[in-house]
């Protein structure tokens, strides 16, 4: 029996060449060279229903977060100084345990600082009336318009989402010492097991 030869519709015909023959000549143009145009346009082409995006992760910058246990920013020049090194290190969203603000008026309270947005969730106070713990974010400014919203989940845990695709969620939380009631750490890890 002879061979049957069946032609492959991928591949071109003999004495065609492959570029010309894949999409009825969309390959590059004789000599091999793209002297007059991009093969790769920079960016995308938006859709007819797409508007400019506020989104926070993007590939072509680098984007930079941290997390810093400050022991305490109640005085307005650690505030300060705080904001002014992480505006001038780049850091568009800096977690921030441990603030020791109390404000019992509001769960979450907003507030400028420099070019920064500081957002707080209160501290709390022990027996002894001393301000202990309190989660928060440094924002800077391309954080900021990014922001969708802020909730508090629990003292110790302060949730973010951001615009972008998918959203990026940002938990900042102040876990337990190791000197803390076994019941109050379990309690942690259950709560942040649910926010996440």
């Amino acid at each position: 029996m002879k061979n049957k030869v069946i032609p492959n519709p991928i591949l071109p015909a003999a004495g065609v060449r492959r570029n010309f023959a894949a999409d009825g000549g969309a390959g590059p143009p004789p000599g091999g060279q793209h002297d007059d145009r991009t093969p790769n346009p920079q960016g995308r082409v938006q859709s007819d229903h797409s508007t400019p995006s506020n989104a926070l992760l993007r590939c072509q910058r680098p984007f930079v977060m941290g997390t810093f246990n400050a022991f305490t920013v109640r005085e307005e020049a650690r505030l300060v100084e705080l904001a002014h090194c992480a505006e001038e290190r780049g850091v568009e969203i800096l977690g921030i345990q441990e603030h020791r603000r109390v404000h019992t008026d509001d769960r979450i309270v907003y507030r400028r600082v420099e070019r920064s947005t500081f957002i707080t969730a209160s501290a709390w106070r022990k027996e002894a009336q001393a301000a202990t713990g309190g989660v928060g974010l440094m924002l800077g400014s391309l954080a900021r318009k990014a922001l969708r919203r802020v909730y508090h989940h629990t003292d110790r845990i302060l949730i973010a989402e951001f615009s972008g695709n998918p959203i990026t969620t940002v938990i900042v939380v102040y876990s337990p010492t190791n000197v803390a009631p076994p019941e109050e750490v379990e309690k942690f890890y259950e709560d942040l097991a649910t926010a996440v």
